[in-house]
């Protein structure tokens, strides 16, 4: 009987384990309940709490060690928001990784109305994944590259006349158009081979 009971207990919280992906706090806020989910950059699938729109990044220095680039991002709300640090894990781009710094200047947001971020802001990509993203690039180009990744936007959202600390998370999984013309791929072919 004792060990059923322990079976149970164990399987119960094995189940509820699996179904928190997100911790119930980051930094002190408190993690929004449902995550907002991007998939695609042309058309919104729903209103959320905050909508975030990425522009085109551009290209800002390089290194030994990595390629850096910079990109403006805009956020809108459908209530008064202090947005406080945005924060990105886990960012690929056609499987390759890319670090985004954290943006930790706050700035707040009206309710209903699109502002853009007071800065751009600032990534990376290693220089060994530079390479590798080039190679492919020539040897097998595609039309569309493939984002992945989470974000965290922490802030101060107001309801019912109070203010709640929050971080709401952002997943994104979409297809962009690649942003790099079209070049002519290389083919490669065996020594000895007519």
């Amino acid at each position: 009987m004792k060990a059923l009971a322990s079976l149970i207990f164990l399987l119960l919280a094995v189940f509820a384990a699996m179904g928190q992906e997100y911790p119930d706090r980051v930094d002190g806020y408190k993690v929004h309940k449902k995550p907002i989910v991007i998939n695609s950059v042309e058309k919104k699938d729903a209103k959320q709490d905050v909508d975030l729109v990425v522009n085109t990044p551009t290209f800002a220095g390089a290194s030994l060690t990595a390629v850096k680039f910079k990109f403006a991002a805009a956020l809108s709300s459908d209530r008064a928001v202090k947005i406080e640090k945005i924060r990105f894990y886990d960012l690929t781009v056609n499987g390759i990784a890319v670090k985004i710094d954290e943006f930790d200047r706050a700035f707040d947001l009206k309710a209903n109305e699109l502002v853009t971020l007071p800065e751009p802001f600032l990534g990376e990509i290693s220089s060994l994944g530079a390479a590798k993203g080039a190679w492919l690039e020539l040897t097998t180009p595609k039309k569309e590259w493939v984002v992945k990744g989470k974000a965290y936007i922490f802030g101060r959202f107001r309801k019912f006349g109070m203010t709640f600390r929050r971080a709401i998370p952002v997943e994104f999984a979409f297809s962009v158009k690649n942003p790099i013309p079209s070049v002519l791929a290389v083919k490669f072919h065996p020594p000895g081979l007519k």
